[in-house]
């Protein structure tokens, strides 16, 4: 390997199967430890017994530390007790963490987004000579092949080029590391984060419901408009496009000759897609932002879709019993007057007809929104994320969200059963609802998104009918919960299996 002995003053760690051992050479078998000077033993009557730092907490990473004078890079560690002549490094950066590093493991800067990614979710382009993040990749794929201590790595497609790279975990491996292949470009750092905090992915603030108005929901989707549509393509973002919109457009069936209102339409992506499947589409939406880039498409490519700004909680402009079928896709928990607005939407359905929606998951998108506990804390691989927390799901408020750098957004929390109270109010009975997962081709192609589905739920889509019209008899379009049984076999365990995707 071309990066062995990378750090001529770095400090040698003999490993075991189930712990590294900083300045200390091991006995395998029995775990017993002793000191070493440059790699030689020194007076056995010097031995001391040490427990694996596996099993210990980051003081007693602190306690070795002040033996040796300083603290190894996990990753180097890591790679050590699978490659025993691998020259660990000393680590610079987050050195009181569980997990401190040096510079070859620390975070890169993407060159198209600007953010600081962990080193396994970031890949170089030899041909711009730049670094990119995952998020940034148009698409990426999780390769199941071992090497060192890992089971897989991530393959991401260039958006520069459309060409297929490695990550720098297994450039590394392989000797093909931008710092392996150029010193000068590792002297400079080159690509590597120079900042020591890791941000947070998301800002939440929780406020009192009452205190929202609509005006500020307008404000909040309009201020991020651009950002919104940047994210989604034809199809609607990845969430979209692979997990709910399959099983919502598999509850509306044949929508030819039908009319619908797509309730909360954004951008307008869905209401094109139902009008290319010949239903005959009218779009509401309150940010007149998102409204725009909806009507700008509708200019470039007419499909016949009539664009309106309205609140779903006042839908006059529509006589009563117009429509077939409406559709709401991840709107229901951005509405203030969800109550009213689900009564609106009964009005303006012909009796029998169907009301399809999706929302978040009530019970896993909490006033304390779910987050994965991380270890590291910006880490990328599915099974370094230990476990979801979620608190206070009855609590009814209002959560302001959005990613670094962007301005909040106010939606709303409520429990499950404020909804299904709503729309047994307005006379709506509950056909079907599915908590949808992944695709094999869904991971596949987005693994490191999905992977999460298998073990927990973030999305339900209902369908929900007038009483008068009856409720439907045929099976589900799609056995969801059975897939993901099927799929969960396969997800990785926290030593790194891969899956068994035939």
């Amino acid at each position: 390997m071309v990066d062995d002995g990378v750090d001529p003053a770095g400090v040698c760690l003999v490993g075991r199967s189930q712990g590294i051992f900083l300045g200390l050479s091991c006995d395998p078998l029995t775990g017993e430890a002793h000191e070493e000077a440059h790699g030689r033993p020194i007076c056995p009557s010097r031995r001391k017994t040490f427990r694996s730092p596996e099993q210990e907490s980051v003081n007693e990473n602190a306690r070795i530390r002040g033996q040796v004078g300083r603290v190894p890079c996990r990753y180097c560690a890591t790679i050590r007790s699978a490659k025993p002549r691998y020259r660990v490094r000393r680590s610079v950066h987050a050195v009181d963490s569980s997990h401190p590093r040096c510079d070859l493991h620390w975070r890169f800067v993407c060159a198209k987004c600007g953010n600081a990614r962990h080193y396994h979710a970031t890949a170089y382009c030899p041909r711009t000579e730049s670094f990119y993040c995952i998020d940034c990749a148009p698409e990426h794929r999780a390769v199941w092949r071992r090497f060192w201590a890992w089971s897989y790595f991530y393959r991401l497609r260039c958006p520069w080029r459309s060409e297929w790279h490695e990550a720098l975990d297994r450039l590394e491996f392989e000797g093909h590391h931008p710092w392996q292949l150029n010193p000068l470009l590792r002297r400079r750092r080159y690509g590597m984060s120079p900042s020591e905090k890791i941000p947070p992915r998301w800002k939440f603030r929780v406020a009192p419901a009452k205190d929202v108005t609509d005006a500020d929901i307008r404000k909040g989707w309009d201020a991020v408009a651009r950002w919104w549509v940047s994210r989604s393509g034809p199809r609607g973002d990845v969430n979209r496009e692979w997990i709910i919109d399959p099983v919502l457009l598999g509850f509306l069936g044949d929508v030819r000759h039908q009319r619908i209102l797509d309730a909360g339409c954004g951008s307008g992506y869905l209401a094109r897609i139902l009008a290319r499947r010949g239903a005959q589409v009218d779009g509401v939406d309150l940010a007149p932002a998102l409204l725009a880039a909806a009507q700008a498409e509708e200019a470039r490519q007419p499909l016949g879709i009539r664009y309106r700004r309205s609140d779903l909680a006042d839908l006059s402009i529509f006589g009563s019993g117009t429509f077939d079928a409406v559709v709401s896709n991840i709107v229901l928990a951005d509405v203030r007057r969800y109550r009213r607005a689900i009564r609106e939407i009964a009005r303006v359905l012909k009796p029998g007809g169907r009301f399809v929606f999706s929302i978040t998951h009530p019970a896993f998108e909490g006033p304390v929104p779910g987050q994965w506990v991380r270890e590291p804390t910006d880490t990328e691989r599915i099974e370094e994320r230990r476990h979801l927390i979620v608190d206070r799901y009855f609590d009814r408020v209002a959560v302001f969200w959005a990613p670094p750098g962007k301005p909040l957004i106010p939606g709303f929390h409520r429990p499950l059963r404020d909804y299904f109270d709503a729309l047994h109010a307005a006379g709506f009975v509950v056909a079907r609802f599915e908590e949808p997962g992944p695709s094999r081709k869904a991971l596949e192609r987005h693994y490191r998104v999905f992977a999460d589905l298998l073990r927990i739920p973030l999305f339900l889509v209902i369908e929900a009918r007038n009483a008068a019209g009856g409720i439907p008899t045929g099976p589900v379009t799609a056995d969801q919960g059975s897939r993901r049984r099927s799929l969960r076999r396969g997800l990785p365990s926290r030593s790194g299996a891969g899956p068994r995707v035939r």
